[in-house]
């Protein structure tokens, strides 16, 4: 079963499904696909068309997915840091700035709730990593709603640690932050392959 799921890269054609999984990391909400309609609202419309663009925080261009044959079953959207302020400002001020400069960001992990507890969340992270490997980020980072105990033991697990109580959009969320292993600084000709443990 683990082997037959795939990650790749999202397209602009998965952002009706992607905009589905986005809503259910951002609501809470444990969906399944396609959803009932007393759950579809604007907002839902709002994330697919971010989805399609490219430039923006929710762009398909920021996004994996998980797909079991030739149907997606889970998503991460994540980005570096640096680029925070110019994604969000491609979709409007109400965002917040959530990551730092010399973080990897994990915005949202979702996996359609028909499809849980299969490892699935486990793997999309695990390509998160790989990603703030790629692009030379030290440390990821993510926030999680108090209270989603599911989703602490997961990040716990992958050995992520608390750094901080927040508040975001008005809901209390708590920071934690992992230290990417054998990260590579690029481009400013330092320390080529610099080791991380802790």
């Amino acid at each position: 079963m683990r082997d037959s799921i795939q990650i790749r890269p999202a397209q602009p054609g998965d952002a009706e499904v992607a905009a589905v999984l986005l809503y259910s990391a951002y609501t809470h909400i444990h969906v399944t696909y396609p959803l009932p309609e007393e759950h579809e609202s604007g907002w839902i419309e709002r994330l697919e068309h971010f989805c399609r663009q490219d430039g923006n925080r929710f762009s398909y261009q920021n996004i994996q997915v998980a797909e079991q044959g030739s149907e997606v079953v889970g998503l991460v959207l994540s980005f570096g840091g640096r680029e925070e302020v110019r994604l969000n400002g491609a979709v409007g001020s109400w965002l917040a700035r959530e990551a730092q400069d010399d973080e990897w960001y994990v915005d949202a992990l979702a996996v359609f709730s028909n499809w849980g507890r299969k490892g699935i969340g486990t793997r999309l992270m695990q390509h998160a990593d790989w990603q703030a490997r790629q692009h030379h980020y030290p440390k990821i980072a993510l926030h999680v709603a108090q209270g989603n105990k599911e989703a602490l033991d997961l990040y716990t697990h992958l050995h992520y640690v608390v750094t901080q109580q927040t508040f975001l959009y008005q809901r209390p969320h708590i920071r934690m932050v992992k230290t990417v292993e054998n990260w590579e600084q690029g481009n400013d000709g330092t320390q080529r392959t610099q080791r991380r443990s802790q």
